[in-house]
């Protein structure tokens, strides 16, 4: 396996090419996703995913170069404009490379397998990806952003070695692909033959030793949201009440609600913190990630009975349908972490001189005092407004009563969307995806019972949903043709399962749960899990349980919509799995937290 190695090593030497750019439309110039219409105008003479690709490779003999990407991915911009938009670059791909360009939110699980190809081989991963595949689709080499220089030196290399050597090339792809395969199945092997709700305790172990007690989260590098984690932390400590633990979850949610994760002036969260202590954000706002959080704040304020929590819950179910939905009564996917200057954070950042003409004396001193705006700017484009002092602060400082000075600050909240939202532009992902638009549905199912204003709004979404069921499948997008992957059937079915249930709606019940049976039948088998129907790559993997993402796994979705449905025929299906503990899942009880949540309902 010695040329994958050198393969490796290829994508971080340096050349001294320069970029330009040339515009000659391709496959993917009328796609539905904004993304890929990105990439339109690209000199790479694209093609679609798809079984004519991969024929085309074969036939050709050359290497298929996939390259995966989100529209609201920084750095998959960056690479757009300085790889993709190169002729020189350009060239070599259509010269020796069949090339195609993927949409992650279209084709989450061949973007899953190929993150964990690049992150197995590498020991990192992210987007942009990029991995070059033999033509009949074994995942030979890949990386994630590199500048041109490197990447046009990494091409010309590759396609010299594929030439000289193929057989060779082919060889080593099949065994890492093996070696791979093995490695994952013998971590889901059957462990102890204990019930998954007995990994609890060492859930919840394993947790408390990753957590960061001085800043909350569970990193000292980055920090996420973990909405899965939290939750089942929540859950699991209802019973327990260790009081470290609950102290760790409130400081985790007090400094995400108040430092630079959250968007002070119009709600709604960021996708991360670059940062431990929650300062800076990258600047994206994703729909799952302002889907989940509802359920686990407004979850948080019931069982500490704080209003806090409530609130926050509240003000983001009011920033989705302020500025995240589209059509049809649908959530789009994201907002770009760039503004339409191209500037990382650029629609959020404020600066004093713009601040002193949009706002009075008095306005300008309570931003200053409420978000530190006047202070050094730690990014080029201005301060990001977070929490300096408290109401009870302010209210000393100013010689105010709370209520007043709560009242003052959401005027200037309004002032400052307004301006913001008259004078920039945020780039939008407009597509509207089945399964993250389930997870938003079952935010509304929980906020309802609160706000009795979002009914209206929950019910078109459901339609929404409901209009992508034919009755036997379940289409992944409005604009697309293609089947739903298990994610999509279990969101989905999560989401109209629970909106049934608060609205009482027996028609969307009796739907959620004809969703519910055709995911048991189409993706569960005896052997495991299959998370789409179809696979293009060799030897797909058949799970038997699910790790969480970003968001809860889609086992654990489907389990749990099953529980709620009250549908008695999948309870054998049920009983077995939960049965089912495996090596992973007790060696790294932290990365199936929604499963063991879920495994605790009777």
């Amino acid at each position: 396996m010695k040329y994958i190695y050198h393969l490796l090593l290829s994508l971080f030497i340096t050349s001294l090419t320069a970029p330009s750019l040339l515009h000659a439309k391709n496959q993917l110039y009328q796609n539905p996703s904004p993304y890929l219409v990105m990439h339109g105008n690209d000199s790479v003479n694209r093609m679609k995913w798809g079984e004519a690709a991969i024929e085309k490779a074969r036939k050709q003999k050359k290497m298929i170069f996939v390259s995966i990407g989100y529209y609201a991915c920084h750095w998959c911009h960056v690479m757009h404009r300085e790889s993709y938009s190169n002729p020189a670059i350009a060239k070599i791909l259509n010269d020796n490379f069949i090339s195609i360009k993927i949409d992650r939110e279209l084709n989450p699980v061949l973007d899953k397998r190929l993150i964990n190809f690049v992150q197995a081989t590498t020991g990192t991963a992210g987007w942009p990806l990029n991995v070059f595949l033999t033509p009949e689709a074994y995942p030979l080499v890949g990386t994630t952003y590199i500048p041109p220089q490197q990447f046009s030196i990494a091409l010309t290399r590759l396609s010299k070695q594929w030439l000289d050597n193929p057989k060779q090339l082919q060889k080593d792809a099949k065994e890492m692909n093996s070696k791979l395969s093995t490695s994952i199945l013998a971590t889901d092997s059957v462990g102890s033959k204990k019930h998954i709700a007995e990994n609890s305790s060492a859930f919840i172990e394993q947790a408390m030793k990753q957590a960061n007690t001085l800043q909350g989260g569970f990193s000292h590098v980055r920090q996420f949201p973990s909405t899965s984690q939290l939750l089942t932390l929540l859950r699991l400590n209802k019973k327990t009440k260790d009081k470290t633990v609950d102290e760790f979850i409130q400081l985790t949610l007090d400094n995400m609600q108040n430092k630079g994760l959250h968007d002070e002036i119009a709600g709604g969260f960021y996708r991360y913190t670059t940062d431990p202590d929650w300062h800076t954000p990258h600047f994206e706002k994703m729909l799952y990630t302002n889907a989940l959080l509802p359920l686990l704040y407004q979850q948080a304020a019931e069982q500490y009975n704080n209003d806090s929590y409530h609130q926050t819950a509240v003000e983001t179910m009011k920033f989705l349908l302020a500025d995240m939905q589209g059509t049809d009564g649908a959530f789009i996917a994201s907002l770009s972490a760039v503004d339409d200057k191209d500037v990382e954070g650029g629609y959020y950042l404020w600066k004093q001189d713009e601040l002193k003409k949009i706002l009075s004396n008095d306005e300008l001193k309570l931003a200053n005092l409420a978000w530190g705006l006047d202070h050094p700017p730690t990014l080029a484009a201005g301060n990001l407004p977070t929490t300096l002092n408290s109401l009870q602060s302010l209210s000393k400082i100013l010689k105010n009563k709370e209520v007043d000075i709560q009242t003052k600050l959401n005027t200037l909240k309004i002032k400052l969307n307004k301006h913001r939202k008259k004078t920039r532009i945020i780039p939008k992902d407009d597509k509207l995806l089945a399964g993250w638009n389930g997870l938003t549905l079952a935010a509304f199912a929980k906020m309802v019972e609160f706000d009795k204003s979002l009914k209206t709004s929950g019910d078109k979404l459901s339609q929404f949903l409901l209009s992508l069921w034919d009755g036997t499948r379940l289409k992944r997008s409005k604009a697309s043709t293609a089947s739903g992957n298990l994610n999509d059937y279990a969101a989905v079915a999560w989401g109209l399962v629970q909106w049934g249930k608060a609205t009482n709606n027996p028609q969307i019940l009796n739907t959620s749960k004809e969703i519910i049976s055709a995911a048991w039948q189409k993706f569960y088998s005896n052997k495991g899990w299959k998370e789409s129907e179809k696979s293009l790559l060799p030897q797909p993997l058949i799970r038997q349980h699910i790790e969480d993402s970003p968001i809860p796994s889609s086992e654990s979705l489907l389990i749990e919509a099953t529980q709620i449905s009250g549908d008695k025929r999948w309870q054998p299906q049920l009983k077995q799995l939960l049965a089912k503990s495996t090596d992973d899942i007790e060696s790294s009880p932290f990365s199936y937290a929604y499963l063991i949540g879920v495994s605790l309902t009777p």
